[in-house]
């Protein structure tokens, strides 16, 4: 197969991706999670005591207020993982980053190649 077929084949498998029930679902939720008012809040809660959780996380017990932080940082990732909007948006995703992965896994495998270290040799 010449460059030119590839590049075909390959505009084919995203086609075939984007046409899939699961992305369409995927593109539906994302819109869904982005204009819900209370999934935005709980997504905002989430992402701020993530920060404070990292920033804290680097001196855990010499932290002032480490176990709080760390409380309210669960907390927020509860409520978020709870919310039924959010779930059903990280499900669709971990199908579609799945399936992506498969077929990169595919692709490597009858290219021979493998993976060390994070770099790709080709053996």
């Amino acid at each position: 197969m010449d460059y030119k077929g590839i590049i075909e084949k390959t505009y084919e498998l995203v086609d075939t991706i984007k046409n899939s029930e699961e992305y369409k679902s995927y593109l539906e939720y994302e819109k869904l999670v982005l204009n819900d008012k209370t999934t935005q809040e709980l997504i905002k809660t989430f992402n701020y005591w993530k920060e404070k959780y990292i920033e804290a996380s680097n001196y855990t017990t010499y932290y002032p207020g480490f176990s709080d932080i760390k409380k309210h940082f669960q907390e927020a990732k509860l409520a978020l993982m709870n919310n039924d909007l959010f779930k059903t948006y990280k499900i669709y995703e971990k199908q579609i980053t799945t399936y992506i992965n498969e077929i990169e896994f595919r692709i490597k495998e009858v290219l021979n190649i493998k993976e060390k270290h994070g770099k790709i040799f080709i053996r």
